[in-house]
């Protein structure tokens, strides 16, 4: 495995791929494949945008490790090659997660998204234990998944002490890190290590321009599952260095982002599932139910999101 090659080619929106269900919660593989060529045909391609899938807001945790493997084997036959795919991985089992990481591997994903265990609190030692144990089990490319957002709670995130220490692990390629509640920590770590790591922005927000500024090669998207052209467009801006203009872009979607938000907007981490997928729909897509807890949009929701998409003509 070329880590280096693939480290390469992790630049771009970083793609969240939903996981499509039928309405008894089975998958929908057909959807998934749908839902994929849509962004191939709108140009996301190798070094200009990939997939991670299954990911988080998609719902991974909710997969039996069959599932998983059946999402990403149809996930990179539905590519044809021509993008990237990370395969997430969200487990607090150590077993688990190596054996799922091989069988992505297997069906072709050229790189694992790891978060440290979500259960339990952490400190760095036992961060970088995880990632040393997983990096001499498996052979494919890790991409690290520090969770800002469970710092407060949960002890997680790196320092950059912690950061050096996984930069000597040859096959951590990658991290999915950075976003507002973190961006005095992510300037630094991005000018001490973007040389090392494929930093992708893990947050859909205005930060996002602050880490390119700084070295990253991407940024995590939900919406360009739905609307590819003006996420790549977004893209285009960022690496032209028209970061005036990009912003300026960006702006034009923060009311749809800001109903992801805990302050204003509709809350819960993985009810934004739910408003992805009845976005999806919106634009002709199978978006499906999501697996409980979590629930569909009630009809004056997906009313009132209906008529923000209007509002917004993306």
């Amino acid at each position: 495995m070329d880590w280096i090659e693939t480290k390469e080619v992790l630049r771009g929106p970083a793609a969240l791929v939903m996981t499509p269900f039928h309405q008894d919660l089975s998958l929908n593989l057909e959807a998934l494949t749908q839902n994929i060529r849509y962004m191939a045909d709108a140009g996301l391609r190798r070094s200009r945008g990939f997939l991670v899938v299954p990911c988080g807001t998609g719902e991974y945790v909710s997969l039996t490790k069959d599932e998983h493997r059946r999402m990403v084997e149809t996930a990179v036959r539905a590519t044809d090659g021509t993008i990237p795919v990370v395969a997430g991985v969200g487990t607090c089992s150590y077993l688990d997660a190596i054996e799922m990481a091989r069988t992505a591997q297997q069906a072709g994903a050229c790189c694992v998204m790891i978060p440290a265990p979500f259960y339990y609190e952490l400190d760095e030692e036992v961060f970088f234990n995880w990632y040393a144990t997983l990096a001499q089990a498996v052979t494919i490319p890790i991409m690290v998944y520090d969770q800002v957002f469970r710092r407060a709670s949960l002890g997680a995130g790196l320092r950059l002490q912690g950061i050096a220490r996984l930069a000597e692990i040859p096959s951590l390629i990658s991290f999915k890190y950075g976003g507002p509640a973190q961006h005095l920590d992510m300037i630094p770590a991005l000018e001490q290590f973007a040389g090392r790591f494929a930093f992708i922005h893990g947050s859909p927000d205005f930060t996002s321009i602050i880490s390119h500024m700084h070295g990253a090669y991407g940024f995590v998207s939900a919406p360009v599952t739905c609307w590819p052209a003006f996420e790549l467009h977004y893209w285009d801006l960022l690496e032209a260095q028209q970061y005036h203009e990009a912003a300026k872009w960006q702006a034009r979607i923060a009311p749809y982002t800001r109903l992801f938000s805990r302050e204003g907007g509709w809350g819960q981490y993985l009810f934004a599932a739910a408003v992805i997928k009845a976005t999806l729909e919106y634009v002709g897509l199978y978006g499906g139910p999501v697996r409980p807890p979590f629930y569909e949009l009630t009809a004056d929701q997906r009313e009132k999101l209906f008529a923000l998409l209007d509002s917004l003509a993306l």
